[in-house]
C-alpha cells in the first residue's frame, strides 16, 4: 500500500519528477510557511477545520492548534520505512507546497540543491 502511494505522490507531484520524496522540505521549510487566501477558502469549503486550526491569525500554518504556536515541521508528513515521505494532505496542501521548487530554488528539490545523500 505504501509503495502505491509513494507512485501515486510522485505522479501527482508538478516539478516534472526533480522531486526526491524525502520530505526533506517539509521538515526545513514547513515550519515557515504561510496560507494563501485561496487556501483558506478551500479548506472552509471541503470543512477541513483541521487545517484551519493549523492557521494563526497572521496565516503562518502549521502551528499548534491549541497555542497557534509554530511548529518545527509540517505535521502532516509520514516518512515511510523506505527513507521517503509521503504528504497526508497531498490532495489539498497549500498552494505554496505545490509551487515547491520554485525559480528561487532552481527549480529543483533540497535534496538536490543541497547535494545530500540519504539512504
Amino acid at each position: 500500500m505504501i509503495d502505491f502511494l509513494i507512485k501515486l505522490f510522485k505522479s501527482m507531484d508538478n516539478n516534472d519528477g526533480t522531486c526526491a520524496c524525502c520530505g526533506r522540505c517539509c521538515e526545513e521549510f514547513g515550519g515557515h510557511l504561510h496560507a494563501y487566501q485561496s487556501d483558506l477558502l478551500r479548506w472552509k469549503k471541503e470543512n477541513r477545520g483541521d487545517l484551519l486550526q493549523r492557521v494563526n491569525r497572521l496565516g503562518w500554518i502549521w502551528v499548534d492548534p491549541e497555542t497557534k504556536q509554530p511548529l518545527n515541521r509540517c505535521p502532516f508528513i509520514h516518512k515511510t520505512e523506505q527513507h521517503l515521505s509521503i504528504c497526508l494532505i497531498n490532495e489539498t496542501k497549500p498552494q505554496i507546497c505545490k509551487d515547491y521548487p520554485t525559480m528561487e530554488h532552481g527549480k529543483r528539490c533540497i535534496r538536490e540543491t543541497k547535494k545530500e545523500k540519504y539512504t
